[in-house]
Formats: structure tokens, C-alpha cells, sequence
């Protein structure tokens, strides 16, 4: 065999590969809003992800994909450039990671990210949380709907998403959980239920007729409570079992959780609370509470 036309096939067989690696490329970038220009950024062919991907922790309900991360990452650039106040596509995530962390106070960027699908496929709630920090420090949440379809709503007030329930009627019910820093003395966990339904892709919140121990007349009010979430809050020292519990079969959301009085009200009480709401004719109907008095050290 003549060697001479070895060579022209070799440079034949590498242009038909650097052009199928430019043609996934090109998909990659037409996939995310911002483009990727740096070899910081190029991917990790053994597990699918950004060589430095920003998000230390991922939390889905579902078996992730390369689109999803895709969607994570563009949600994490989307605020990253908020923070800064700036929109610079071509900063890596390594500098952007670099800027957040240079501000002695204020945001820090996310660092842990959920992406929840709901039951029947027509939406992805995406949520980040990130850490603010001024006298000390406290989580924050930013949230966004995905549709199928591509749309995309924003600004939205989801926490950490346990789960999503699609109801009867077509209503869904979004369980959370967060936690925080409300004052220099004390922390607390709460859990979260979220209603809504969907009428031409935008949302729709259907409240939570609850009348809280504390804080009555602000959190039953829909100029403070927009949403109509149910939000039970319990401090850090408080031993007592805090839950939120959805049964699909019963259509039941069983709570419980204990508060404290002092630090808001200068009562020297804390009462332990238990309770169940049924889903009926499209709404949680508040069944029952018990109250019990219960000591702390």
C-alpha cells in the first residue's frame, strides 16, 4: 500500500472529529442562556457536569439531567449577576465565585440548589439558597417555576422544596422547610405548605385559613403573607417533634411544632401544637389543634 495517501486520510478522519465536537458544542451553547467561554468551564465527560460547577450540593426528585444542570447553572449566573449588578457573560463561574466571596458583607452567591419536578411532568420549581451576612449571617432563598415549554417565571418565594402533591382537582400542593436567624438569641426551623394551581401558565395561590399563635395579625394578612403559605415556625431549643406530614391517600396534612413567646412577646410560656387539615372542595379545611403546655430549660 502506497504510504503517500496515508497522510490526506488522517487529516480527513481528524476534521470529521474536531467537527462533531464543534457541532455538540454549538447545541451546548444554544441549550443555556449564557454561553460558556472558558476552558474553566469546559465539561467533565465522567459525570456530566462543569468542571467547576458552582453548586456544592444538588437536590432533585428525580434523576437529574444535562439540561437540568444546564438550568442550574443558568438560574446560578442569573443571580450572581444580580448581586454584582452587572450581566457579563463572559466572567467563569471560577471569577464570579471569586467576586461573591470578596464582599465583606451582603450576599455570598448559592450554594445549594433544588430542582423539583412536579408529578405530571408540566413544571420544575428551580430553588437556591445562598447565605447574607451582615451583624451574622442568614440563609436566603430565590426561586423560579420552569414550564415545559420553556417559560419561565420568577421571583418566587419557595424554600428548600421537599416535595410537590398534584391534588384532585389539578391544584398542587408544594411542601418546604427553612430555617434562619430572626434574632442575635435565637434560630428557628420551619416547615411550609405552599397551594396553587395553574391557569395559562401563571400561578394562582390558594390561601391557609390558620390562626397563628403569634404574629396573628401579620401573618394572616395577605399584604405580609401574599401567598397564603403555611408556615410553622419552632426555636432551635426546643426538644419537641416538629413535623409537617401529607398523606395522598387520606388527602390529610398532619403538623405539629412548639412555640416560644418570650423573645416576641415577653410571656414566659411555650406551647407545644398539633393538628390536621383535609383537602376539600379545592382548599385545606383546618379540622383540628391541640395545645399543651410544655417546659424548657
Amino acid at each position: 500500500m502506497n504510504k503517500n495517501w496515508k497522510i490526506p486520510l488522517a487529516y480527513i478522519i481528524l476534521a470529521l472529529c474536531f467537527s462533531c465536537k464543534d457541532e455538540n458544542k454549538s447545541k451546548i451553547e444554544e441549550s443555556s442562556v449564557f454561553k460558556i467561554h472558558s476552558n474553566e468551564d469546559s465539561l467533565n465527560s465522567r459525570n456530566n457536569k462543569f468542571a467547576d460547577y458552582p453548586i456544592d450540593e444538588i437536590h432533585s426528585n428525580f434523576k437529574t439531567s444535562y439540561k437540568d444542570s444546564l438550568d442550574l447553572l443558568r438560574f446560578w449566573r442569573k443571580s450572581a449577576f444580580s448581586t454584582l449588578d452587572t450581566i457579563n457573560a463572559d466572567f467563569s463561574n471560577l471569577k464570579i465565585k471569586k467576586l461573591l466571596s470578596d464582599y465583606s458583607d451582603g450576599d455570598k452567591g448559592i450554594t445549594v440548589g433544588r430542582i423539583y419536578t412536579s408529578p405530571d411532568n408540566l413544571f420544575k420549581i428551580v430553588v437556591g439558597r445562598g447565605e447574607s451576612c451582615g451583624a451574622y449571617c442568614n440563609p436566603y432563598w430565590v426561586s423560579e417555576i420552569v414550564f415545559a415549554n420553556g417559560q419561565i417565571i420568577n421571583d418566587l418565594n419557595f424554600k428548600d422544596v421537599e416535595n410537590i402533591y398534584l391534588m384532585p382537582d389539578g391544584k398542587y400542593l408544594i411542601k418546604e422547610k427553612s430555617f434562619g436567624r430572626p434574632a442575635a438569641v435565637y434560630s428557628e426551623t420551619t416547615t411550609s405548605a405552599t397551594l396553587i394551581s395553574l391557569e395559562s401558565n401563571k400561578i394562582n395561590y390558594h390561601r391557609f385559613d390558620y390562626n397563628y399563635p403569634k404574629y396573628n395579625e401579620i401573618q394572616n394578612d395577605s399584604i405580609y403573607n401574599p401567598s397564603g403559605k403555611l408556615s410553622l415556625s419552632q426555636e432551635h431549643f426546643i426538644e419537641t417533634a416538629q413535623y409537617l406530614t401529607f398523606n395522598n391517600s387520606s388527602k390529610k396534612l398532619s403538623y405539629g411544632y412548639a412555640t416560644d413567646f418570650y423573645y416576641c412577646c415577653q410571656i414566659d410560656s411555650v406551647y407545644a401544637y398539633t393538628g390536621e387539615f383535609e383537602y376539600k372542595n379545592g382548599g385545606f379545611v383546618h379540622l383540628t389543634e391541640q395545645k399543651k403546655f410544655i417546659e424548657v430549660d
